[in-house]
């Protein structure tokens, strides 16, 4: 008798110690996320690489075109920075390309498809895809053939017989359907004028083209002066990421920018294309938050770019090489692809 009341209270000492341990562990537990919290305040708010990190927190805000989150962006950022922010991506600096007028038309490439390689990036943050085009006169811009109305990029590689391509420029969404209907800025296929700002032809805009020789150019022109250069395909988008292999990504561009998927193309020395695109938002990867334009510049600086501008990203980044996607859209629709107004096709001679 004895015996088992010792076990009995024995037993309840054993309750009391763990009803005891249970509130101290939370304690202990809301302690630890008090001071990372408070740590994070501090680190966030009071040192230059917190504000960085905000400023692209904004950016990447921004990148998915959803206004009724930009009101709570000032618990980030004091009005000032962003309007900086909204002022980069709205007014960038930009530079001209330096166009040789001496240079030679490349000739076609024999076995295109054969030809044309695609590397694989991986990070922590992102996958990249970058396919390498030999024969820059075998690019070019396709468009819809919808009326109010995109098409996915599959769609627009066969209408044109091509064997690549990747998204290009960006279109009117009111509605956020990502129809792809509406093509915006300047859009130049085959030497014709599709698209100019508000219809007028004399308003500059920020393009990457080429010229009926092959050569990439980037920088502000109208469309007038853009045909009057012999361009004969352009779209607008931006931001330059490098012109003349300068290198134009810094601090600010990456803040009004963020993270997200990103489609951008640009040129080698030796005139070969490349086209880079990458996943983002936790879509394709759940642990790939996207790529900055800093990454974006990096890698074609790798690959010894000397003029390279990104592309309309987000859930409109696609890339196909012969049939292939080859990396999943951070989009739902019944294709499995955003619907586009335009894309950079290749297309054999």
């Amino acid at each position: 008798m004895e015996l088992q009341t010792s076990n009995t209270i024995s037993f309840s000492r054993k309750q009391l110690n763990r009803k005891e341990k249970r509130p101290r562990f939370w304690k202990v537990l809301f302690v630890i996320c008090l001071i990372l919290v408070l740590t994070g305040g501090v680190f966030l708010y009071s040192t230059n690489q917190g504000l960085q990190i905000r400023r692209m927190l904004l950016g990447t805000v921004l990148s998915k075109y959803h206004p009724q989150y930009e009101k709570y962006m000032e618990l980030l950022l004091p009005k000032s920075e962003i309007e900086a922010i909204y002022n980069e991506r709205n007014h960038p600096h930009t530079v001209q390309t330096k166009i040789d007028r001496n240079k030679e038309k490349l000739h076609p490439a024999i076995s295109l498809s054969d030809k044309i390689k695609v590397d694989t990036i991986n990070t922590i943050n992102y996958t990249a895809k970058i396919m390498i085009i030999p024969d820059p006169t075998t690019v070019h811009i396709a468009s819809t053939k919808m009326v109010g109305k995109g098409q996915p990029l599959s769609d627009l590689i066969k209408d044109k017989k091509g064997i690549a391509g990747i998204n290009a420029g960006g279109f009117l969404d009111p509605s956020g359907k990502g129809n792809g209907g509406e093509m915006i800025g300047i859009v130049i296929s085959s030497g014709k004028v599709l698209s100019a700002p508000l219809g007028d032809r004399d308003t500059p805009s920020l393009i990457g083209g080429f010229l009926s020789d092959g050569q990439f150019i980037t920088g502000q022109y109208s469309a007038k002066k853009l045909i009057k250069l012999g361009v004969t395909d352009a779209v607008s988008f931006g931001p330059q990421l490098i012109v003349n292999g300068e290198n134009m990504v810094g601090p600010a561009v990456d803040g009004a920018w963020g993270w997200a998927p990103r489609t951008a193309l640009g040129q080698t020395k030796d005139g070969s294309i490349v086209m880079i695109i990458t996943d983002g938002r936790f879509y394709w990867d759940k642990t790939h938050r996207g790529a900055s334009m800093s990454d974006m510049a990096e890698m074609f600086e790798k690959y010894e770019v000397v003029n390279a501008i990104g592309m309309d990203g987000g859930g409109s980044t696609t890339m196909i090489k012969d049939g292939q996607l080859l990396l999943k859209p951070a989009t739902s629709t019944r294709v499995g692809m955003r619907y586009l107004p335009n894309a950079w096709v290749v297309i054999p001679h």
